[in-house]
């Protein structure tokens, strides 16, 4: 073995060449035709689309997020009617008057806000069930494609 000399006068040692045995490296490429079946592999993909329209379901209800329910704001409604008209009967004047139909509308506002998150919440809902339902049809769609090669493949051997 040789030894090479640098400017510094230090000697470093020559790399050894590769081996000419080392195996070739292989790209892996997942295969569907280990399932035997596309039918095989649509189970698995319904199991698992399945799976995930259930927790969609569960995680993304309306009603946890917004903190109520729409069976809650008529009744939620009727109380701040109620109560206003409760209070409108104690004013004496304007000025009274004005802060009653202010608290009124506080009322309101948070029916309102309870209303718009539950709307928001459940559009969010169903921007997910149209996403899993499009991974299904490219599901499908991979699924078809992989079958077509493979009897296109037995066909030219």
């Amino acid at each position: 073995m040789t030894t090479f000399e640098t400017t510094s006068g230090n000697a470093l040692p020559e790399v050894p060449p590769t081996p000419d045995h080392a195996p070739p490296l292989k790209a892996k490429r997942l295969k569907l035709t280990k399932l035997r079946s596309a039918n095989g592999a649509r189970i698995i993909l319904g199991s698992v689309l399945g799976l995930l329209l259930i927790i969609t379901w569960i995680v993304n209800n309306p009603a946890f997020q917004s903190g109520s329910s729409p069976s809650d704001w008529k009744s939620e409604l009727s109380a701040a009617d109620l109560k206003n008209t409760m209070n409108n009967g104690e004013t004496k004047g304007a000025p009274q008057q004005t802060v009653v139909n202010g608290w009124y509308a506080n009322d309101i506002a948070a029916v309102t806000a309870a209303q718009n998150t539950y709307i928001a919440a459940s559009s969010a809902r169903n921007g997910n069930f149209l996403m899993l339902l499009g991974l299904g049809v490219a599901g499908e769609l991979i699924i078809r494609g992989a079958e077509r090669a493979r009897i296109n493949r037995r066909a030219i051997a």
